[in-house]
Protein backbone atom coordinates (compact mmCIF):
# COMPACT_ATOMS: atom_id res chain seq x y z
CA UNK A 1 0.00 0.00 0.00
CA UNK A 2 1.51 3.33 -1.07
CA UNK A 3 1.63 5.96 1.67
CA UNK A 4 -0.30 9.23 1.20
CA UNK A 5 2.98 11.20 1.19
CA UNK A 6 4.40 9.17 -1.69
CA UNK A 7 1.13 9.49 -3.59
CA UNK A 8 1.28 13.27 -3.18
CA UNK A 9 4.86 13.29 -4.47
CA UNK A 10 3.76 11.35 -7.54
CA UNK A 11 0.89 13.75 -8.10
CA UNK A 12 3.20 16.76 -7.88
CA UNK A 13 5.72 15.18 -10.24
CA UNK A 14 2.99 14.24 -12.72
CA UNK A 15 1.53 17.76 -12.72
CA UNK A 16 5.03 19.17 -13.09
CA UNK A 17 6.02 17.07 -16.11
CA UNK A 18 2.66 17.61 -17.76
CA UNK A 19 3.67 21.27 -17.81
CA UNK A 20 6.20 20.30 -20.50
CA UNK A 21 3.53 19.53 -23.07
CA UNK A 22 1.38 22.50 -21.99
CA UNK A 23 4.20 24.92 -22.76
CA UNK A 24 4.99 23.69 -26.28
CA UNK A 25 2.89 26.53 -27.70
CA UNK A 26 5.79 28.88 -26.92
CA UNK A 27 7.93 26.94 -29.42
CA UNK A 28 6.03 28.43 -32.32
CA UNK A 29 8.60 31.20 -32.87
CA UNK A 30 11.37 28.62 -33.36
CA UNK A 31 9.70 27.05 -36.42
CA UNK A 32 7.16 29.65 -37.59
CA UNK A 33 9.43 31.25 -40.25
CA UNK A 34 10.14 27.81 -41.74
CA UNK A 35 6.47 26.81 -41.60
CA UNK A 36 5.52 30.09 -43.26
CA UNK A 37 8.12 29.61 -46.01
CA UNK A 38 6.98 26.02 -46.67
CA UNK A 39 3.32 27.03 -46.90
CA UNK A 40 3.86 30.45 -48.57
CA UNK A 41 2.52 32.51 -45.67
CA UNK A 42 3.38 36.16 -45.02
CA UNK A 43 4.61 37.42 -41.66
CA UNK A 44 1.10 38.72 -40.97
CA UNK A 45 -0.28 35.23 -41.71
CA UNK A 46 2.27 33.66 -39.37
CA UNK A 47 1.30 36.15 -36.65
CA UNK A 48 -2.37 35.24 -37.15
CA UNK A 49 -1.56 31.57 -36.57
CA UNK A 50 0.28 32.48 -33.35
CA UNK A 51 -2.71 34.52 -32.20
CA UNK A 52 -5.02 31.56 -32.72
CA UNK A 53 -2.83 29.52 -30.39
CA UNK A 54 -3.10 32.24 -27.76
CA UNK A 55 -6.83 32.43 -28.43
CA UNK A 56 -7.12 28.71 -27.74
CA UNK A 57 -5.47 29.17 -24.36
CA UNK A 58 -7.54 32.21 -23.41
CA UNK A 59 -11.01 31.54 -24.83
CA UNK A 60 -11.11 27.95 -23.60
CA UNK A 61 -9.85 29.03 -20.16
CA UNK A 62 -13.32 29.59 -18.63
CA UNK A 63 -14.62 26.41 -20.29
CA UNK A 64 -11.70 24.39 -18.94
CA UNK A 65 -12.26 25.97 -15.53
CA UNK A 66 -15.91 24.95 -15.44
CA UNK A 67 -15.01 21.42 -16.56
CA UNK A 68 -12.40 21.12 -13.79
CA UNK A 69 -14.65 22.61 -11.08
CA UNK A 70 -17.76 20.68 -12.12
CA UNK A 71 -16.47 17.41 -13.65
CA UNK A 72 -13.05 16.99 -12.07
CA UNK A 73 -9.55 16.64 -13.47
CA UNK A 74 -9.97 13.46 -15.52
CA UNK A 75 -12.36 14.83 -18.16
CA UNK A 76 -10.27 17.97 -18.60
CA UNK A 77 -7.05 15.94 -18.95
CA UNK A 78 -8.47 13.68 -21.66
CA UNK A 79 -9.88 16.61 -23.64
CA UNK A 80 -6.54 18.42 -23.43
CA UNK A 81 -4.48 15.43 -24.48
CA UNK A 82 -6.60 14.77 -27.57
CA UNK A 83 -6.43 18.43 -28.64
CA UNK A 84 -2.63 18.72 -28.38
CA UNK A 85 -1.96 15.45 -30.21
CA UNK A 86 -4.38 16.33 -33.00
CA UNK A 87 -2.86 19.80 -33.39
CA UNK A 88 0.76 18.70 -33.79
CA UNK A 89 0.04 15.67 -35.94
CA UNK A 90 -2.08 17.89 -38.18
CA UNK A 91 0.66 20.55 -38.48
CA UNK A 92 3.22 17.91 -39.39
CA UNK A 93 0.95 16.46 -42.07
CA UNK A 94 0.20 19.90 -43.50
CA UNK A 95 3.91 20.74 -43.60
CA UNK A 96 4.82 17.45 -45.28
CA UNK A 97 2.32 17.71 -48.12
CA UNK A 98 2.78 21.51 -48.41
CA UNK A 99 -0.95 22.08 -48.07
CA UNK A 100 -1.18 25.86 -47.81
CA UNK A 101 -4.37 26.63 -45.92
CA UNK A 102 -4.20 29.44 -43.39
CA UNK A 103 -7.52 28.56 -41.78
CA UNK A 104 -6.42 24.97 -41.18
CA UNK A 105 -3.09 26.08 -39.68
CA UNK A 106 -4.95 28.45 -37.36
CA UNK A 107 -7.35 25.71 -36.26
CA UNK A 108 -4.49 23.28 -35.56
CA UNK A 109 -2.56 25.74 -33.38
CA UNK A 110 -5.86 26.70 -31.72
CA UNK A 111 -6.20 23.02 -30.75
CA UNK A 112 -2.70 23.04 -29.27
CA UNK A 113 -3.57 26.11 -27.19
CA UNK A 114 -6.90 24.61 -26.12
CA UNK A 115 -5.27 21.36 -25.07
CA UNK A 116 -2.68 23.26 -23.07
CA UNK A 117 -5.28 25.16 -21.06
CA UNK A 118 -7.39 22.04 -20.34
CA UNK A 119 -4.40 20.16 -18.96
CA UNK A 120 -2.93 23.17 -17.17
CA UNK A 121 -6.23 24.03 -15.46
CA UNK A 122 -6.51 20.51 -14.08
CA UNK A 123 -2.89 20.46 -12.88
CA UNK A 124 -3.10 23.89 -11.23
CA UNK A 125 -6.16 23.11 -9.16
CA UNK A 126 -4.89 19.62 -8.34
CA UNK A 127 -1.69 21.13 -6.87
CA UNK A 128 -3.50 24.00 -5.12
CA UNK A 129 -5.94 21.62 -3.40
CA UNK A 130 -3.39 18.92 -2.58
CA UNK A 131 -0.85 21.31 -1.00
CA UNK A 132 -2.76 24.12 0.76
CA UNK A 133 0.08 25.13 3.10
CA UNK A 134 2.61 25.64 0.27
CA UNK A 135 0.17 26.56 -2.48
CA UNK A 136 2.48 29.09 -4.12
CA UNK A 137 5.42 26.70 -4.43
CA UNK A 138 3.24 23.72 -5.43
CA UNK A 139 1.52 25.57 -8.27
CA UNK A 140 4.78 27.17 -9.38
CA UNK A 141 6.34 23.79 -10.28
CA UNK A 142 3.95 22.78 -13.11
CA UNK A 143 3.94 26.40 -14.24
CA UNK A 144 7.75 26.39 -14.20
CA UNK A 145 7.93 23.34 -16.48
CA UNK A 146 5.28 25.05 -18.61
CA UNK A 147 7.80 27.83 -19.07
CA UNK A 148 10.80 25.51 -19.40
CA UNK A 149 9.14 23.47 -22.14
CA UNK A 150 10.43 25.68 -24.93
CA UNK A 151 14.05 25.25 -23.78
CA UNK A 152 13.67 21.47 -23.44
CA UNK A 153 12.34 21.08 -26.95
CA UNK A 154 14.61 23.76 -28.45
CA UNK A 155 17.72 21.93 -27.22
CA UNK A 156 16.43 18.67 -28.70
CA UNK A 157 15.61 20.43 -31.96
CA UNK A 158 19.05 22.00 -32.28
CA UNK A 159 20.87 18.74 -31.45
CA UNK A 160 18.77 16.10 -33.19
CA UNK A 161 16.63 18.01 -35.72
CA UNK A 162 18.69 20.93 -37.11
CA UNK A 163 16.79 22.31 -40.11
CA UNK A 164 14.36 19.34 -39.98
CA UNK A 165 11.07 21.07 -39.18
CA UNK A 166 8.86 18.12 -40.15
CA UNK A 167 10.74 15.65 -37.97
CA UNK A 168 10.65 18.12 -35.09
CA UNK A 169 6.87 18.52 -35.35
CA UNK A 170 6.59 14.74 -35.27
CA UNK A 171 8.73 14.60 -32.13
CA UNK A 172 6.48 17.21 -30.50
CA UNK A 173 3.42 15.06 -31.21
CA UNK A 174 4.82 11.69 -30.11
CA UNK A 175 6.60 12.96 -27.01
CA UNK A 176 3.38 14.68 -25.91
CA UNK A 177 1.56 11.37 -26.22
CA UNK A 178 4.22 9.61 -24.14
CA UNK A 179 4.30 12.17 -21.31
CA UNK A 180 0.51 12.30 -21.23
CA UNK A 181 0.12 8.52 -20.93
CA UNK A 182 2.73 8.26 -18.15
CA UNK A 183 1.54 11.16 -15.99
CA UNK A 184 -2.25 11.16 -16.35
CA UNK A 185 -3.04 8.09 -14.15
CA UNK A 186 -1.75 9.88 -11.01
CA UNK A 187 -4.00 12.87 -11.71
CA UNK A 188 -6.98 10.59 -12.28
CA UNK A 189 -6.36 8.84 -8.94
CA UNK A 190 -6.09 12.21 -7.22
CA UNK A 191 -9.38 13.23 -8.85
CA UNK A 192 -11.07 10.16 -7.41
CA UNK A 193 -9.73 10.88 -3.90
CA UNK A 194 -10.74 14.55 -3.96
CA UNK A 195 -14.26 13.67 -5.11
CA UNK A 196 -14.49 11.11 -2.32
CA UNK A 197 -13.48 13.72 0.27
CA UNK A 198 -16.05 16.17 -1.10
CA UNK A 199 -18.79 13.59 -0.66
CA UNK A 200 -17.71 12.97 2.95
CA UNK A 201 -17.67 16.71 3.68
CA UNK A 202 -21.11 17.12 2.11
CA UNK A 203 -22.49 14.24 4.16
CA UNK A 204 -21.16 15.74 7.38
CA UNK A 205 -22.52 19.18 6.55
CA UNK A 206 -26.01 17.85 5.94
CA UNK A 207 -25.93 16.01 9.29
CA UNK A 208 -25.20 19.28 11.14
CA UNK A 209 -21.64 18.47 12.21
CA UNK A 210 -18.55 20.62 11.97
CA UNK A 211 -16.75 20.45 8.65
CA UNK A 212 -13.87 21.85 6.68
CA UNK A 213 -15.17 24.42 4.26
CA UNK A 214 -13.19 22.99 1.39
CA UNK A 215 -10.05 21.06 0.62
CA UNK A 216 -8.02 24.24 0.36
CA UNK A 217 -7.36 24.42 4.06
CA UNK A 218 -9.80 27.20 5.10
CA UNK A 219 -12.18 26.52 7.93
CA UNK A 220 -15.86 27.26 7.93
CA UNK A 221 -17.94 26.35 10.94
CA UNK A 222 -21.41 24.95 10.57
CA UNK A 223 -23.21 25.36 13.85
CA UNK A 224 -25.15 22.40 15.08
CA UNK A 225 -28.29 23.10 17.03
CA UNK A 226 -26.77 22.07 20.35
CA UNK A 227 -23.43 23.85 19.92
CA UNK A 228 -22.61 26.74 22.23
CA UNK A 229 -22.03 30.13 20.66
CA UNK A 230 -19.41 30.84 23.31
CA UNK A 231 -17.27 27.86 22.35
CA UNK A 232 -13.62 28.84 21.87
CA UNK A 233 -13.40 26.70 18.74
CA UNK A 234 -16.37 28.44 17.22
CA UNK A 235 -15.09 31.84 18.24
CA UNK A 236 -11.76 31.17 16.61
CA UNK A 237 -13.38 30.10 13.39
CA UNK A 238 -15.75 33.03 13.47
CA UNK A 239 -12.78 35.36 13.70
CA UNK A 240 -11.32 33.73 10.62
CA UNK A 241 -14.56 34.29 8.79
CA UNK A 242 -14.82 37.92 9.79
CA UNK A 243 -11.38 38.57 8.31
CA UNK A 244 -12.26 37.29 4.86
CA UNK A 245 -12.77 39.98 2.22
CA UNK A 246 -16.18 40.58 0.73
CA UNK A 247 -14.97 39.27 -2.65
CA UNK A 248 -14.23 35.83 -1.18
CA UNK A 249 -15.98 33.00 -3.07
CA UNK A 250 -17.27 35.26 -5.84
CA UNK A 251 -17.63 33.61 -9.24
CA UNK A 252 -19.41 33.83 -12.57
CA UNK A 253 -21.22 37.04 -13.41
CA UNK A 254 -20.81 38.28 -9.84
CA UNK A 255 -17.16 38.98 -10.64
CA UNK A 256 -18.08 41.97 -12.80
CA UNK A 257 -19.33 43.80 -9.69
CA UNK A 258 -15.92 43.56 -8.03
CA UNK A 259 -13.53 46.44 -8.76
CA UNK A 260 -10.63 44.14 -7.81
CA UNK A 261 -11.60 41.79 -10.61
CA UNK A 262 -11.36 44.57 -13.19
CA UNK A 263 -8.03 45.78 -11.87
CA UNK A 264 -6.62 42.25 -12.00
CA UNK A 265 -8.13 41.79 -15.46
CA UNK A 266 -6.42 44.91 -16.82
CA UNK A 267 -3.06 44.08 -15.23
CA UNK A 268 -3.14 40.53 -16.56
CA UNK A 269 -4.11 41.66 -20.05
CA UNK A 270 -1.44 44.36 -20.18
CA UNK A 271 1.50 42.36 -18.85
CA UNK A 272 0.63 39.08 -20.57
CA UNK A 273 0.11 40.70 -23.97
CA UNK A 274 3.55 42.33 -23.80
CA UNK A 275 5.17 38.99 -23.09
CA UNK A 276 3.15 37.10 -25.69
CA UNK A 277 3.85 39.61 -28.44
CA UNK A 278 7.58 39.24 -27.85
CA UNK A 279 7.45 35.44 -27.56
CA UNK A 280 5.54 35.02 -30.83
CA UNK A 281 7.53 37.65 -32.72
CA UNK A 282 11.11 37.12 -31.54
CA UNK A 283 11.80 34.75 -34.44
CA UNK A 284 11.27 37.58 -36.91
CA UNK A 285 13.23 40.00 -34.75
CA UNK A 286 16.19 37.60 -34.95
CA UNK A 287 15.78 37.31 -38.71
CA UNK A 288 15.67 41.10 -39.15
CA UNK A 289 18.73 41.76 -36.98
CA UNK A 290 20.76 38.92 -38.49
CA UNK A 291 19.82 39.91 -42.04
CA UNK A 292 20.99 43.45 -41.32
CA UNK A 293 24.28 42.31 -39.81
CA UNK A 294 24.85 39.78 -42.63
CA UNK A 295 24.46 42.20 -45.52
CA UNK A 296 26.99 40.15 -47.51
CA UNK A 297 29.26 41.28 -50.29
CA UNK A 298 29.89 39.05 -53.36
CA UNK A 299 33.34 38.06 -52.03
CA UNK A 300 32.00 36.87 -48.68
CA UNK A 301 32.16 33.04 -48.23
CA UNK A 302 28.49 32.94 -47.19
CA UNK A 303 27.30 35.00 -50.17
CA UNK A 304 24.69 32.93 -52.00
CA UNK A 305 24.77 30.16 -49.39
CA UNK A 306 21.09 30.48 -48.50
CA UNK A 307 20.86 27.12 -46.71
CA UNK A 308 23.77 27.91 -44.38
CA UNK A 309 22.38 31.35 -43.65
CA UNK A 310 18.91 29.95 -42.96
CA UNK A 311 20.36 27.30 -40.63
CA UNK A 312 22.27 30.03 -38.76
CA UNK A 313 19.11 32.12 -38.41
CA UNK A 314 17.12 29.13 -37.17
CA UNK A 315 19.78 28.26 -34.58
CA UNK A 316 19.64 31.78 -33.18
CA UNK A 317 15.83 31.68 -33.18
CA UNK A 318 16.00 28.51 -31.10
CA UNK A 319 18.57 30.16 -28.81
CA UNK A 320 16.21 33.06 -28.10
CA UNK A 321 13.32 30.69 -27.49
CA UNK A 322 15.53 28.69 -25.15
CA UNK A 323 16.54 31.81 -23.20
CA UNK A 324 12.90 32.85 -22.93
CA UNK A 325 12.07 29.39 -21.65
CA UNK A 326 14.78 29.28 -18.97
CA UNK A 327 13.94 32.75 -17.72
CA UNK A 328 10.21 31.94 -17.83
CA UNK A 329 10.83 28.89 -15.63
CA UNK A 330 12.97 30.83 -13.15
CA UNK A 331 10.41 33.62 -13.01
CA UNK A 332 7.59 31.22 -12.20
CA UNK A 333 9.51 29.48 -9.42
CA UNK A 334 10.68 32.81 -7.99
CA UNK A 335 7.09 34.05 -8.07
CA UNK A 336 5.74 31.03 -6.19
CA UNK A 337 8.44 31.13 -3.52
CA UNK A 338 8.19 34.91 -3.10
CA UNK A 339 4.41 34.68 -2.82
CA UNK A 340 4.57 32.17 0.04
CA UNK A 341 7.31 34.14 1.82
CA UNK A 342 5.54 37.50 1.60
CA UNK A 343 2.26 36.08 2.94
CA UNK A 344 3.56 33.71 5.61
CA UNK A 345 6.63 35.58 6.88
CA UNK A 346 5.61 39.21 6.34
CA UNK A 347 1.79 38.92 6.33
CA UNK A 348 1.56 41.01 3.18
CA UNK A 349 -0.67 40.53 0.13
CA UNK A 350 0.76 38.74 -2.90
CA UNK A 351 -0.53 41.58 -5.07
CA UNK A 352 2.42 43.70 -3.90
CA UNK A 353 4.63 41.45 -6.01
CA UNK A 354 2.93 42.71 -9.19
CA UNK A 355 5.22 45.74 -9.10
CA UNK A 356 8.11 43.45 -10.07
CA UNK A 357 6.80 42.37 -13.52
CA UNK A 358 5.18 45.77 -14.16
CA UNK A 359 8.44 47.67 -13.78
CA UNK A 360 10.40 44.85 -15.38
CA UNK A 361 8.36 44.73 -18.57
CA UNK A 362 8.55 48.51 -18.81
CA UNK A 363 12.34 48.17 -18.94
CA UNK A 364 12.19 45.45 -21.62
CA UNK A 365 10.07 47.66 -23.90
CA UNK A 366 12.74 50.35 -23.67
CA UNK A 367 15.44 47.77 -24.41
CA UNK A 368 13.49 46.35 -27.36
CA UNK A 369 13.26 49.84 -28.80
CA UNK A 370 17.01 50.40 -28.52
CA UNK A 371 18.60 47.02 -29.36
CA UNK A 372 20.17 47.18 -32.81
CA UNK A 373 22.33 44.01 -32.88
CA UNK A 374 21.18 40.43 -32.45
CA UNK A 375 23.89 39.75 -29.82
CA UNK A 376 22.12 42.21 -27.49
CA UNK A 377 18.74 40.55 -28.00
CA UNK A 378 19.56 37.77 -25.54
CA UNK A 379 19.24 40.06 -22.51
CA UNK A 380 15.84 41.28 -23.71
CA UNK A 381 14.70 37.67 -24.10
CA UNK A 382 15.95 36.70 -20.63
CA UNK A 383 14.23 39.61 -18.89
CA UNK A 384 11.00 39.31 -20.88
CA UNK A 385 10.82 35.59 -20.14
CA UNK A 386 11.45 36.14 -16.41
CA UNK A 387 8.85 38.86 -15.91
CA UNK A 388 6.28 37.12 -18.11
CA UNK A 389 6.73 33.89 -16.14
CA UNK A 390 6.54 35.82 -12.85
CA UNK A 391 3.22 37.33 -13.94
CA UNK A 392 1.61 34.08 -15.00
CA UNK A 393 2.55 32.27 -11.81
CA UNK A 394 1.55 34.93 -9.28
CA UNK A 395 -1.74 35.89 -10.97
CA UNK A 396 -3.62 32.58 -10.46
CA UNK A 397 -2.72 32.52 -6.77
CA UNK A 398 -3.81 36.16 -6.34
CA UNK A 399 -7.14 35.19 -7.92
CA UNK A 400 -7.44 32.30 -5.46
CA UNK A 401 -6.53 34.54 -2.51
CA UNK A 402 -9.13 37.17 -3.39
CA UNK A 403 -12.02 35.08 -4.74
CA UNK A 404 -11.52 31.74 -2.94
CA UNK A 405 -10.72 28.21 -4.10
CA UNK A 406 -14.21 26.75 -4.64
CA UNK A 407 -14.40 28.19 -8.15
CA UNK A 408 -10.68 28.78 -8.60
CA UNK A 409 -10.36 27.22 -12.06
CA UNK A 410 -13.43 29.02 -13.41
CA UNK A 411 -12.34 32.40 -12.04
CA UNK A 412 -8.79 32.07 -13.32
CA UNK A 413 -10.21 31.02 -16.68
CA UNK A 414 -12.20 34.26 -16.84
CA UNK A 415 -9.18 36.37 -15.86
CA UNK A 416 -7.18 34.45 -18.47
CA UNK A 417 -9.38 36.03 -21.16
CA UNK A 418 -7.72 39.38 -20.47
CA UNK A 419 -4.75 39.03 -22.87
CA UNK A 420 -6.88 38.09 -25.91
CA UNK A 421 -7.63 41.59 -27.19
CA UNK A 422 -4.30 43.31 -26.55
CA UNK A 423 -2.24 40.27 -27.57
CA UNK A 424 -4.21 39.90 -30.79
CA UNK A 425 -3.74 43.57 -31.57
CA UNK A 426 -0.03 43.87 -30.75
CA UNK A 427 1.06 40.63 -32.40
CA UNK A 428 -0.97 41.43 -35.52
CA UNK A 429 0.38 44.98 -35.55
CA UNK A 430 3.93 43.63 -35.33
CA UNK A 431 3.29 41.52 -38.42
CA UNK A 432 1.76 44.42 -40.36
CA UNK A 433 4.63 46.76 -39.48
CA UNK A 434 7.19 44.11 -40.45
CA UNK A 435 5.44 43.39 -43.76
CA UNK A 436 5.19 47.10 -44.57
CA UNK A 437 8.97 47.37 -44.28
CA UNK A 438 9.68 44.25 -46.34
CA UNK A 439 10.51 44.07 -50.05
CA UNK A 440 10.60 41.23 -52.56
CA UNK A 441 13.99 39.71 -53.22
CA UNK A 442 15.00 40.20 -56.86
CA UNK A 443 13.99 37.31 -59.08
CA UNK A 444 11.81 35.66 -56.39
CA UNK A 445 8.41 35.99 -54.75
CA UNK A 446 9.98 35.94 -51.29
CA UNK A 447 9.81 39.12 -49.21
CA UNK A 448 12.51 40.15 -46.75
CA UNK A 449 13.26 43.14 -44.54
CA UNK A 450 16.84 44.43 -44.43
CA UNK A 451 16.29 47.38 -42.06
CA UNK A 452 17.33 45.63 -38.85
CA UNK A 453 15.41 46.97 -35.86
CA UNK A 454 13.79 49.43 -38.25
CA UNK A 455 11.63 46.52 -39.42
CA UNK A 456 9.64 46.54 -36.20
CA UNK A 457 10.87 49.09 -33.61
CA UNK A 458 7.82 51.36 -33.83
CA UNK A 459 5.73 48.66 -32.11
CA UNK A 460 7.76 49.14 -28.92
CA UNK A 461 6.78 52.80 -28.78
CA UNK A 462 3.17 51.65 -28.39
CA UNK A 463 3.85 48.84 -25.92
CA UNK A 464 5.81 51.28 -23.75
CA UNK A 465 2.53 53.08 -23.05
CA UNK A 466 0.86 49.80 -22.08
CA UNK A 467 3.66 49.07 -19.61
CA UNK A 468 3.06 52.46 -17.95
CA UNK A 469 -0.67 51.63 -17.76
CA UNK A 470 0.11 48.34 -15.98
CA UNK A 471 2.13 50.20 -13.35
CA UNK A 472 -0.69 52.68 -12.73
CA UNK A 473 -3.31 49.95 -12.32
CA UNK A 474 -1.01 47.96 -10.02
CA UNK A 475 -0.75 51.05 -7.82
CA UNK A 476 -4.55 51.32 -7.81
CA UNK A 477 -4.93 47.65 -6.82
CA UNK A 478 -2.61 47.99 -3.84
CA UNK A 479 -3.40 51.53 -2.68
CA UNK A 480 -6.92 52.25 -3.98
CA UNK A 481 -9.84 52.25 -1.53
CA UNK A 482 -7.55 51.47 1.36
CA UNK A 483 -10.13 52.66 3.83
CA UNK A 484 -12.64 50.08 2.64
CA UNK A 485 -10.08 47.31 2.47
CA UNK A 486 -9.06 47.67 6.11
CA UNK A 487 -10.70 44.93 8.12
CA UNK A 488 -12.39 45.75 11.39
CA UNK A 489 -10.55 44.03 14.18
CA UNK A 490 -12.65 41.02 15.23
CA UNK A 491 -13.79 40.63 18.79
CA UNK A 492 -11.90 37.97 20.74
CA UNK A 493 -14.76 36.10 22.43
CA UNK A 494 -12.30 34.08 24.46
CA UNK A 495 -11.13 37.23 26.29
CA UNK A 496 -14.75 38.28 26.88
CA UNK A 497 -15.62 34.91 28.36
CA UNK A 498 -12.64 35.05 30.70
Amino acid sequence: MVSPTIRKVFVLLSCTFLGLICGTLYLYSSYSPQLAAQLNYSVTDASSIALMGTLGVAVLGPVAGVVVDQKGYTVSMIMGGVCIMTGYLGLKRQFDIQYSNLSLSCILLFLVGSGSTFINSACLKCCAISFPSIRGVATSLPLALYGLSALFYSVIASVFYPGMTSAFLGFLAYSSIGIFCICTPSIMLCDFEHNKKKKIVHARSTSGSFELANLSGTTTPIHSRNSSTNSPAISHNSDSLNQKPKDFQLSGFKLIYSYKFWLIFVITGSLASLGQMYIYSVGYMVKALLSKSMDLEPMDPLFGAEEEIEAMIQRDQQLQVGLLSVANCIGRIASGVAGDIITQSFQKKRSWLLFIPSLGLLSTQIMGLRVAHYNSLSMVSLLTGFFYGFTFCIMPIIVGDIFGMDNFSSNWGVVGLAPIGPSFYFTGLFGRIYDSNSEKIKGTEITSCQLGKGCYDSIFMITLVIAFLAIMVTIALNFGKRSTSKQRKPVDFRKLNS
